[in-house]
């Protein structure tokens, strides 16, 4: 194993901690092919772990073709994590990382991280907006939060691929306007993520984009829309669409496209 927390592997049974995880038995939540996710507890804990099992070399060419650099294993969610963390965001917390094998094709590797229990994805959250407006406060401090975490992360270098508000977990404390919790916003399923700084400005269209459709049919507004912008190019909306309009065009454009290839969110 490359890493294993020490906390986590006292409640290992002693012999191959590698083998031992990737056997683990739980409750599936993803199962598709060369990849499986699963929740299971240890020691009174709850954890994830994803299962790598190769991706064959039919995709290492295909992603090649196609200028992609091909996604083998856990360790790109295990550097992404890592990364996050070194910029201040909230993620994973990883406990357990491993790889076995020298064929890239067939390499297995894992990842395990902790439960990030009591939250609430925004997916889920926002989903009846549009019906059951949300509280003003709380709503600003979301549309903030979301907007500083994305300009933090690409200013990082850092661009996630699959950003949807799906991939974002809220505690259910901070569902309450008024709660003294610290809000935070969780940045999950890191697998395809990209590390390069500084980013081309593709990937980060990409990830706004992305973003922008998911939250396309929760009832936002243009102000809200504008609010996330000024925050994002921390500056006023004047400034921000004067001298980066077209970014934010090309955003919209994206969007627009995704919502009509793919339909509706909600």
């Amino acid at each position: 194993m490359e890493y294993l927390s020490k906390d986590f592997a006292k409640d290992l049974p002693p012999g191959d901690s590698f083998q031992e995880l990737q056997s683990m038995k739980g409750k599936v939540y993803r199962d598709v092919q060369g990849r499986k996710t699963l929740q299971f507890a240890l020691g009174g804990k709850s954890y994830f772990i994803k299962n790598h099992f190769g991706v064959g070399w039919r995709e290492i060419f295909k992603n090649l073709v196609q200028l992609r650099m091909p996604i083998l294993g856990a360790e790109n969610e295990w550097r992404a994590i890592s990364k996050l963390k070194s910029l201040g965001l909230a993620t994973m917390t990883s406990v357990a990382y491993g790889s076995r094998g020298w064929n890239p094709a067939r390499r297995q590797s894992l990842i395990v991280t902790e439960d990030l229990a009591d939250t609430i994805s925004l997916e889920d959250y926002c989903k009846k907006w549009e019906k059951n407006p949300p509280d003003f406060l709380l709503k600003q401090k979301l549309l903030s939060k979301l907007a500083t975490i994305s300009r933090d992360l690409h200013r990082g270098g850092v661009c996630h691929r699959d950003y949807y508000l799906c991939h974002f977990l809220m505690p259910k404390g901070c569902l309450d306007a008024g709660s003294e919790q610290t809000f935070e916003l969780f940045v999950i399923d890191l697998h395809r993520a990209l590390i390069k700084n500084p980013l081309g400005m593709r990937w980060i269209i990409k990830d706004v984009s992305g973003l922008f459709y998911s939250a396309m049919d929760i009832g936002l507004t243009q102000r809200d829309c504008f609010r996330f912008i000024k925050i994002y190019d921390d500056t006023n909306l004047r400034d921000a669409l004067a001298h980066n309009g077209e970014f934010w065009s090309s955003v919209n454009t994206r969007a627009m496209a995704m919502r009509k290839k793919l339909g509706p969110t909600s």
